[in-house]
């Protein structure tokens, strides 16, 4: 954990002894009575933790409201075709570590149907991982996950909001994912699962203004896919 976090209907002055968190303060940080640490509320604030007390039943905080904004890194957003649930945990952590504003997941047309009946993706299966993901980024920031039934689904209700749309492709691609021109305003990408899109998902992707891109010759698994290519688009903020 790079920062301790609370969601906004917790205790924030207490920690119990059993709580992980108070295990890490305690026996990672080995912080003290009157050591201070950063934390923050999910999606709220940052905070300055002051530890009161420690016994053997419960640690005591007392906190500062830092001005700091909670946002996400960069306008960014990733629609990821459901995969297999072990590979989509990584896809969870590793966006919102690296700062993705909003996460949205669908069915592609060579999505293997039993993925999508894992119990993965209901809010309280993916949320932990969020947190874990957001604690090692160091910020209260969680993005929205939306799941939506399909790709089609996912276009028509959300294209519009986006001014730059991109999609990664290895075989049927325009441009390299570097020479994307970014406009003002949000981006999405979009990324197949682990057989590629369907020529009739190329076309309708293509209808709703996407750029096929790609990220070289080597076939990336989807997760690697996701991280690797918002790491290059991010880079235009570095």
């Amino acid at each position: 954990m790079n920062i301790i976090l609370f969601t906004p209907d917790e205790d924030i002055t207490t920690l119990t002894s059993d709580d992980v968190r108070c295990q890490h303060i305690l026996n990672i940080l080995h912080l003290k009575e009157g050591d201070s640490f950063e934390g923050g509320i999910i999606n709220r604030s940052f905070e300055k933790f002051t530890i009161q007390k420690i016994d053997d039943s419960k640690m005591v905080l007392s906190h500062e409201t830092l001005d700091k904004k909670v946002e996400s890194e960069y306008p960014i957003s990733v629609f990821c075709s459901i995969i297999r649930p072990i590979d989509a945990k990584k896809v969870f952590k590793n966006l919102c570590t690296i700062g993705a504003e909003h996460i949205y997941l669908g069915k592609t047309d060579k999505t293997e149907k039993s993925y999508s009946n894992g119990a993965l993706w209901s809010k309280e299966k993916y949320y932990p991982l969020l947190v874990e993901g957001a604690q090692q980024g160091a910020t209260p920031y969680i993005p929205e996950v939306t799941v939506h039934y399909s790709l089609d689904t996912f276009l028509e209700k959300n294209a519009d909001k986006f001014q730059n749309k991109i999609a990664l492709d290895n075989y049927e691609y325009t441009i390299p994912l570097q020479q994307a021109q970014l406009a003002a305003g949000k981006t999405i990408m979009a990324v197949g699962g682990e057989r590629g899109w369907s020529d009739r998902e190329r076309k309708l992707l293509a209808d709703y203004g996407f750029t096929l891109c790609s990220m070289g010759n080597r076939v990336l698994r989807t997760e690697a896919a996701c991280l690797v290519g918002f790491a290059v688009l991010a880079s235009r903020w570095w």
